[in-house]
């Protein structure tokens, strides 16, 4: 695959916005890292938590403005792919193409297992096997048939469910501002063997996400002027949020690391029963935002292999009426729904990880190569 092979189809519409895309950056990064990151970084790292934050933070920065750069030189749907094969080869852009979408179809498999146990903390006495098959069995069919119809329609429902995750979330992340303080760190030792490399593993699960804008470009209207603020805008948003919320819970909670539902928890401190039930409802919205920016985005790689020829030619197929792969989408979904029924949040995280820093590490790479090659690209903004 080349760049030349992943043109912007007439059949892809360009309706995506600025705007859009930013806030799809920020609802597939805002997923389930943020609800499980203070227990999880607290009982793996300990009183090294906020270094390995920091330390996530400043990996992600790195990988996103090489990400940038590369970006910035394309205007065609499929992202990170296309870039390496354009610097290496069609070989090593299938590769890519394929690890990324499988980890996105990893990351919605995890997050909705998260999203699950937050509805039946809800509803605990319809907690069971067959109400969660069933809820994730609808959710994803709903998510399926709504992309299928559009992409401005899949971007509505996505920057819909940003609002209703983001907006319970801020006064406890205001309160994490107030509160924050060293002292309320952790005091225990990080977890032996392997807590620091453990708590670094999950920080990066709740960082990674910021390929977006890349992946949808031949779906924006203007790809070259949006993509560099859609990354580094909704990276800085993550990030901020992330601070701030584990900040709120270690100042809030005594023991964050014995706590099964952190942030909900540190509400009920700040907030009583009420505040708890909030923030609840805002995780259980955080993964659903999280998953439906997911069914916008992933379908494409699988769709830029199609059209291709690396994968199976249907997969590049495009709905005449609604203008999006629909084909890519019904798949996505598919294996999505395979890997959340028996998966396990810790098993998937671990494969997440691994996946994209093989990813991200290969987009880094071919900015080396299309530097030598072509020199610096113009990043716009």
């Amino acid at each position: 695959m080349t760049a030349a092979d992943v043109v912007a189809a007439p059949a892809l519409l360009r309706r995506l916005r600025r705007i859009d895309v930013i806030a799809l950056t920020v609802n597939v990064t805002i997923g389930a890292g943020v609800l499980a990151m203070p227990a999880g970084l607290a009982a793996s790292a300990g009183r090294w938590s906020l270094v390995v934050l920091f330390a996530a933070f400043a990996l992600t920065a790195l990988l996103a403005l090489s990400l940038v750069e590369v970006a910035s030189r394309f205007e065609v749907t499929g992202g990170p792919p296309v870039y390496a094969a354009d610097a290496f080869g069609s070989v090593t852009g299938f590769s890519v193409g394929w690890l990324l979408g499988l980890s996105r179809a990893v990351s919605y498999a995890a997050i909705s297992q998260t999203m699950m146990n937050y509805i039946f903390v809800l509803a605990p006495a319809y907690d069971g096997y067959w109400p969660r098959l069933a809820v994730l069995t609808a959710f994803t069919l709903f998510l399926v048939a709504f992309n299928i119809r559009g992409v401005t329609r899949g971007a509505l429902v996505s920057n819909l469910l940003i609002v209703a995750k983001v907006l319970p979330l801020l006064p406890l992340a205001l309160a994490g501002l107030w509160l924050a303080g060293w002292n309320d760190v952790p005091s225990t030792p990080p977890a032996m063997p392997g807590g620091i490399t453990a708590g670094l593993s999950l920080a990066l699960f709740a960082c990674f996400g910021f390929e977006q804008a890349g992946i949808v470009a031949g779906e924006m209207r203007d790809p070259r002027r949006d993509i560099a603020p859609a990354i580094l805008i909704g990276m800085g948003i993550v990030c901020a949020m992330y601070l701030l919320l584990m900040c709120a819970a270690f100042a809030l909670l005594p023991d964050p690391a014995a706590s099964k539902l952190p942030l909900a928890d540190a509400a009920a401190v700040l907030a009583g029963p009420a505040g708890a039930v909030v923030i609840s409802i805002a995780a259980v919205f955080s993964c659903a935002g999280s998953m439906s920016a997911t069914m916008l985005v992933a379908p494409r790689l699988f769709y830029a292999l199609g059209a291709s020829g690396d994968l199976p030619r249907p997969l590049g197929a495009v709905h005449e009426k609604r203008n999006t792969p629909f084909v890519a989408i019904a798949f996505l979904g598919t294996v999505a729904w395979l890997l959340a029924v028996p998966g396990t949040f810790e098993y998937l995280i671990s494969l997440f990880v691994i996946i994209r820093v093989v990813t991200y590490g290969t987009v880094s790479a071919a900015l080396i190569r299309l530097r030598l090659r072509d020199g610096p690209a113009p990043v716009t903004v």
